[in-house]
């Protein structure tokens, strides 16, 4: 077999425009800063080739239908026992918070004044109430309230027993208290 020649396929280079400017009066260099060679073209960073340099395309923001609306329509669809634990809590975040807004963000009842202080959600097993508060802020000697983040816990109810008015009350005030 014969061996092929390779040829390397040149490519046109770009050429950067000079840059004029005026003249600028530039204090003397010393000796040591005379001697230092000025970064190079190629020294500097080269753009990113190939897989980097592609962007991902940008997708649109799809705003959820029920942002801002009313909360009633999402206690009418939850099934009665949880229907039942999310109306108490309801009931226990208005009377700590009477002058509160509450509308839905994000799939869930949300109560604000000068900021979002606590949500309702439910999941198969429970209803619960985010309170958005550091846990220092939060008295719970018993225990009840779960979570390890920074700014939040959450009451988990599973029963009818797991709802105390004075605990809740306390935690609600306190969140509130934060955000103000």
């Amino acid at each position: 077999m014969a061996a092929r020649k390779v040829t390397a396929k040149k490519t046109p280079t770009k050429k950067t425009p000079v840059k004029t400017s005026t003249a600028r009066k530039t204090p003397a260099k010393s000796a040591a800063a005379k001697k230092t060679p000025a970064k190079s073209a190629a020294a500097k960073k080269a753009p990113a080739k190939g897989a980097a340099a592609k962007k991902a395309p940008v997708r649109p923001y799809l705003r959820r239908e029920d942002l801002g609306a009313p909360a009633d329509a999402f206690f009418a669809q939850q099934p009665p026992e949880r229907r039942e634990h999310l109306e108490a809590l309801r009931a226990l975040v208005k009377k700590a918070a009477p002058g509160a807004r509450e509308s839905m963000k994000w799939g869930m009842p949300y109560f604000e004044l000068k900021g979002g202080f606590c949500a309702l959600y439910t999941s198969t097993t429970y209803a619960a109430l985010s309170i958005m508060a550091p846990p220092e802020k939060l008295d719970d000697p018993e225990g009840k309230l779960e979570g390890t983040g920074k700014t939040m816990r959450h009451l988990k109810v599973r029963s009818a027993a797991d709802i105390d008015e004075a605990s809740i009350l306390r935690w609600v005030k306190a969140a509130v208290a934060h955000h103000s």
